[in-house]
């Protein structure tokens, strides 16, 4: 069960801890948590991939990796079963004791996923007329530009100062890097 927006029911008594996964594992250990009833926030981040005879492909991934939070009370959550979860390495822990995250960080994080707990890293990198960006691959690698226009959904227009002059090239996005 995901928890309430905000998190409003658990101010006074629940605390959230970051739990350590095992390598890959995390949807292992979200579900298993879930099924021993605790409730758990696994935020993950869409982002852009450059893979090999692919080119620039969308995936989600963990926004943390490895790591992801608990709400446990106290006195009435049994802490543990929790190492002993399928997927779950511990609590993470300073001096021995677990680690308590401020709720105000939790819901931070909260506000800026969407429904399904997933954070748009790719809408906060967004390309604009005007904007700076870096070629990040092709033969203009390494070089410095400014948006000049859109040429569809997957082209744009970059004007590139070399020669002397300021040049204008047409590059795929998944070329480019925000400045």
């Amino acid at each position: 069960m995901w928890p309430v927006p905000y998190f409003e029911e658990y101010k006074t008594m629940a605390q959230w801890y970051v739990m350590y996964t095992k390598p890959r594992q995390e949807s292992v250990a979200l579900e298993n948590l879930q099924r021993q009833n605790y409730s758990v926030f696994f935020p993950q981040a869409r982002v852009q991939k450059r893979k090999a005879g692919q080119g620039s492909v969308q995936v989600v991934e963990p926004l943390f990796p490895r790591y992801m939070f608990v709400n446990l009370e106290v006195g009435v959550d049994d802490f543990s079963k929790l190492r002993s979860t399928k997927g779950c390495m511990d609590l993470v822990k300073f001096g021995g004791k677990p680690a308590i995250v401020p709720l105000e960080l939790i819901g931070l994080i909260q506000g800026q996923v969407d429904g399904d707990f997933v954070l748009d890293l790719l809408a906060l990198n967004r390309l604009e007329v005007g904007g700076e960006v870096r070629v990040a691959e092709g033969p203009f690698e390494g070089m410095m530009g400014k948006i000049a226009g859109q040429k569809s959904d997957q082209r744009v227009i970059v004007l590139l100062n070399f020669l002397g002059a300021e040049r204008s090239v047409e590059l795929a996005r998944s070329q480019l890097d925000k400045a």
